[in-house]
C-alpha cells in the first residue's frame, strides 16, 4: 500500500486518473459523475468486465471515481489502471499516461476533480515536535530511496532513451530509418525495446540493433511509438507531405501495395475526383474491393482545436466490390489526429471515430448517428471548437463529442473512399484567426 507521501509525490497521476473517469463516463453515458447511483457503477463494472476481461467491483470502481470518500485517495493496482486505459482504447496505462503527459495543459474537470481529506490543525507546532516531525520525515525518506533504487536507477536509465528518426521528412513512398537514441549505457537488452510505425500496417517490430526501417506508404502524419516491454517512453512523427492534393488506391486483401493514382487537374473546378479507368491505368483492380484516398498534406498555423471544415461529399453508388458507401476523413495534428467514418446505415458495424484521445468504434459502441448514405451526394460539416466536437450533414447535426489533448496545429487532410467517390468546394479554416487551408 503507498504512503501518503507518496501519493503526495504523484499529484500528477491523479490528474490522469480523473481525466480517464470523465472519459469514461462519457463514454458510458451523458450523466455527469456526480449523479451517478449505484446501478451505473454496475453498469460501468459489465462494461469493463467484457471489453476488458477485468472485473472491478462496484465499490471499487466507486473509490477510483471518488464516491466512496476517504482520508486518502485511492490508489488503484497496475491491472485496474490498465483496465480502466484499456476501455478508453489505449493499450496500457502507461500509453495513456504518456499521451496525456506529453500536452502541457491541465484537464482535470470540474465535476471529477477531487480532494483528498487530510486532517489539518491550526496549532503552530512547537520546536520539539518540529524536530520530531523532521527526523520521522529523514528515515521515512531513506526507507523510501533504498526500497524503490532499483526501479529509480531504471526509471532515470530510460529517459535516456529516445526515439530517434533519422529522416521524418519527405514524400511518399518513403523508407524512414529509426534508431535509439541513447545518452549513456543502454539500460537493457536492445529485443526488450520495440516501436509500433503508427500507419496500422504492421504492429510491432523489435530492435535487433540500435536501427530499424519501416517503409510508408501513403502520404499523411503518423506518430510511432517506442515501446520498453509493454510501456510506451517515448514517441516521435513521420511527415509525408504533398504538393496539393494527390490520390493513391489499393486493394482491400493487398494492403501492401499502394498505387498513386495520377490524374492531371485532379482538382477542377473546386471538386477532386479520379475515375475507374484511372484507378484501373494505376494498378488497382476495380473488380474486387478497393479503396481511393485523397491527401492534401502541409504545413499550417491552423489550430486542430478551432477549426471548420466542409465539403461537399459523394460517395461510391453501387458497383463491385462496394457495398457499404463509406467515407473516411482524416485531419492530422502534429501530435495527434482526428478521423471521422461516415457510412451506409446498414454498415456502421465498420465505421468509428477518433479526436485526438476520444476513440470509439461500431462494433463495440453506438454509431447509428454515423450511418449516412451519401452516394447522391451531401453537405459534410465537422465544427471543433475549444475541443468541443459537432458533426453536420446538410446542415443538420447529428453528433457532438468532446476531447482534453491538443492534436496542435493541422498538418494536413486525407478523405479516402470506398470505391470511387469525389468531393467538392472543399473548406477548411480558423474559427479564430480565419486561417485558410
Amino acid at each position: 500500500m503507498k504512503s501518503h507521501s507518496e501519493q503526495a509525490e504523484n499529484s500528477l497521476f491523479f490528474q490522469h486518473l480523473d481525466n480517464c473517469c470523465q472519459i469514461i463516463a462519457e463514454q458510458v453515458g451523458e450523466k455527469p459523475i456526480l449523479d451517478w447511483t449505484n446501478s451505473d457503477y454496475i453498469k460501468l463494472s459489465g462494461l469493463l468486465s467484457r471489453k476488458t476481461k477485468i472485473h472491478l467491483s462496484e465499490s471499487t470502481l466507486k473509490r477510483i471515481f471518488g464516491k466512496s470518500k476517504t482520508s486518502t485517495r485511492y490508489y488503484p493496482q497496475k491491472a485496474t489502471r490498465d483496465a480502466l486505459a484499456q476501455f478508453i482504447g489505449y493499450r496500457d496505462w502507461y500509453e495513456f499516461e504518456f499521451r496525456n503527459s506529453i500536452q502541457k495543459e491541465n484537464r482535470i474537470a470540474p465535476e471529477v476533480q477531487l480532494i483528498e481529506n487530510i486532517p489539518v490543525t491550526k496549532k503552530d507546532k512547537t520546536p520539539a515536535t518540529w524536530l520530531v516531525l523532521g527526523a520521522f520525515l529523514c528515515v521515512a525518506f531513506i526507507l523510501t530511496v533504498m526500497v524503490l533504487k532499483p526501479s529509480g536507477t531504471e526509471e532515470l536509465a530510460l529517459k535516456r532513451v529516445k526515439l530517434l528518426c533519422m529522416n521524418p521528412n519527405g514524400l511518399t513512398p518513403h523508407s524512414a530509418i529509426f534508431k535509439l537514441d541513447v545518452k549513456g549505457n543502454l539500460p537493457d537488452s536492445t529485443t526488450n525495446f520495440s516501436i509500433d510505425f503508427g500507419d496500422g500496417r504492421l504492429k510491432r517490430t523489435n530492435f535487433l540493433d540500435t536501427m530499424v526501417s519501416h517503409y510508408y506508404e501513403l502520404p499523411g502524419r503518423y506518430y510511432p511509438l517506442l515501446f520498453y516491454k509493454d510501456r510506451v517512453i517515448d514517441t516521435n512523427f513521420v511527415y509525408l507531405q504533398t504538393k496539393g492534393w494527390s490520390a493513391s488506391g489499393w486493394n482491400q486483401n493487398d494492403t501492401t501495395r499502394v498505387y498513386p493514382v495520377s490524374v492531371p487537374d485532379i482538382e477542377k473546378q473546386g471538386m477532386v475526383q479520379v475515375f475507374s479507368k484511372d484507378a484501373f491505368h494505376a494498378g488497382v483492380d476495380t473488380l474486387h474491393t478497393f479503396f481511393i484516398s485523397f491527401a492534401n498534406i502541409k504545413p499550417t498555423n491552423i489550430s486542430g482545436d478551432n477549426f471548420q471544415l466542409s465539403t461537399k461529399i459523394t460517395t461510391s453508388g453501387s458497383r463491385t466490390g462496394v457495398r457499404c458507401s463509406q467515407v473516411d476523413v482524416y485531419v492530422y495534428g502534429e501530435v495527434s489526429r482526428h478521423y471521422l467514418g461516415i457510412i451506409k446505415p446498414e454498415c456502421v458495424a465498420w465505421t468509428g471515430y477518433r479526436f485526438s484521445e476520444n476513440i470509439k468504434n461500431g462494433k463495440k459502441h453506438d454509431l447509428r448517428a454515423m450511418g449516412y448514405d451519401l452516394s447522391n451526394g451531401g453537405k459534410l460539416e465537422l465544427r471543433v471548437e475549444n475541443k468541443q466536437v459537432s458533426v453536420f450533414i446538410d446542415n443538420r447535426k447529428i453528433f457532438n463529442t468532446n476531447y482534453y489533448n491538443s492534436i496542435g496545429r493541422i498538418m494536413g487532410v486525407n478523405i479516402s473512399f470506398a470505391g470511387i467517390g469525389h468531393f467538392e468546394d472543399f473548406r477548411l479554416s480558423d474559427l479564430e484567426s480565419n486561417e485558410v487551408f
